[in-house]
């Protein structure tokens, strides 16, 4: 009885495409906020950047990258592309910050950024850029040019 009612509520909650939807619009919001908090106040991100050493092509590129790549995974449109660039964005952002108390908050948006990369953007996207089967870019597995089963 136990065992049947348990197996039920795992099978009802067994929703792997809506978790990863979750879980990309949760850390596509973070993106996308910092993002446009970025942006919007351009002087101070410069002057933020140009402290920490870095130009100001820089500080453009990570507003830019934050504000579109953060809208990117909320939709799920290059979701792999965009994820791989957050997770070494953040990995900087950790060693920059240093781990004085522990990790921060940069290297858990780092870790799960790159586990988004690795997993892609799943069923739930606007634009799904991966195959199912190979997990090829673009390959929509039955053009021929997917190797899986060959």
């Amino acid at each position: 009885m136990f065992t049947d009612t348990a197996n039920s509520i795992s099978r009802y909650f067994y929703q792997r495409a809506f978790g990863l939807l979750l879980l990309r619009i949760a850390t596509g919001f973070i993106f996308f906020f910092h993002g446009w908090m970025k942006v919007s106040s351009i002087g101070n991100t410069l002057g933020m950047f140009a402290h920490m050493g870095f130009p100001a092509p820089i500080a453009y590129f990570i507003s830019g990258l934050e504000l579109v790549g953060g809208l990117a995974l909320i939709l799920g449109v290059a979701t792999r592309f965009f994820a791989l660039l957050f997770s070494i964005e953040m990995l900087v952002a950790t060693f920059i910050v240093g781990f004085g108390h522990g990790p921060g908050i940069e290297f858990y948006l780092a870790m799960v950024s790159f586990a988004i990369a690795l997993i892609g953007s799943g069923r739930h996207s606007l634009f799904k850029m991966e195959c199912e089967k190979c997990g090829g870019f673009l390959c929509d597995g039955t053009a021929g040019l997917c190797t899986v089963g060959e």
